[in-house]
């Protein structure tokens, strides 16, 4: 049976519709055409080395994990001409965040960067956003606090009362420095500064590389207060002020990318329920953790894993 002419017409419509539309998005995604897209990374939470299996209440986690995996999608794609990091993160873990610092600067050095500050940009979260070519805040958004803080919190008096003791056994005098269970000694507090202002100076020396030109008031940077978005520009933290769109724009134009080059979010795996229980995976053991969040003025970030282990944790935030 033969196919009447109107069905070959309607084949011919269709199959040459297919066939425009892959030339046409073959030649414009093709990096022999000059063209590409702009990849939107969202580097978004707390900083840290685990998922916490309370995050359905205080929020999502941002891992080093998490970030390579956004980036190894980047890097991998020879399209994505040009990376915005949407950044919103009130800062977290020291260690987590020179991580994470590590791969954007080893992107940076691949691709053109362009860190944009939602919300919350300070402390770890500005840390992370120094490598980029450029970093444009929210002119609302909370951004810098460069320092780092250590909380520890003392349980002595309240077990004196309940009558509970507790008796360490260790091989220093300087084994147990941040327990719970008794004061800290003069030594101890003289320790435990020392390590904090060894971590601060680590952030310090990390914004003279990228921004030390650009600085305009170093003794306010150092006093670790965070700064809205219009007021981290007038210091020389960020460059400027803007919306998302400004950043991608920002970017389009140092990869030398078309006015209408397309953008296109990097989504991360989401976790499940196992993950957020045992440690997202990161480790055989059964881990389980999770963050304490103080609001003010900035979140504070206190392991209660360190406390109950006796050890001190120093994190990138700001000090209530």
């Amino acid at each position: 049976m033969k196919l009447g002419w109107w069905l070959w017409l309607i084949i011919g419509v269709v199959v040459g519709s297919l066939l425009s539309s892959a030339i046409l998005l073959t030649a414009f995604r093709s990096p022999a055409g000059g063209a590409g897209y702009v990849a939107l990374v969202p580097l978004s939470g707390t900083i840290s080395y685990s998922e916490s299996p309370l995050a359905i209440f205080s929020g999502e986690a941002l891992t080093p994990d998490k970030a390579r995996e956004l980036f190894e999608k980047v890097e991998s794609d020879p399209h994505a001409k040009a990376v915005v990091l949407v950044i919103n993160s009130p800062g977290g873990s020291a260690a987590a965040s020179e991580e994470i610092y590590q791969m954007v600067k080893k992107l940076a050095g691949e691709r053109v960067v362009v860190a944009y500050i939602a919300e919350y940009g300070a402390s770890g979260g500005y840390y992370i956003a120094l490598p980029a070519d450029r970093i444009i805040a929210s002119p609302h958004a909370l951004t810098g606090s460069v320092g780092a803080v250590s909380l520890v919190i003392n349980f002595a008096e309240l077990m004196d009362k309940l009558g509970i003791r507790a008796e360490t056994f260790k091989s220093g005098r300087l084994k147990d420095v941040g327990s719970a269970w008794r004061p800290m000694t003069p030594e101890e507090r003289r320790l435990m500064q020392d390590m904090v202002d060894s971590i601060a100076e680590i952030f310090e020396r990390r914004v003279r590389e990228s921004r030390g030109d650009k600085i305009r008031d170093w003794e306010g940077v150092l006093t670790a207060r965070p700064f809205l978005g219009a007021e981290a520009v007038e210091i020389g933290l960020v460059d400027e002020t803007g919306s998302l769109e400004d950043a991608v724009k920002e970017a389009r134009e140092l990869a030398g990318l078309p006015e209408y080059a397309p953008t296109r979010w990097i989504k991360p795996r989401k976790p499940s329920l196992l993950d957020l229980l045992f440690g997202g995976g990161e480790s055989g053991s059964m881990k389980l953790s999770y963050e304490v969040l103080m609001m003010w003025p900035l979140p504070t970030i206190i392991s209660p894993e360190d406390i109950i282990r006796a050890r001190p944790g120093i994190y990138c935030a700001q000090t209530p």
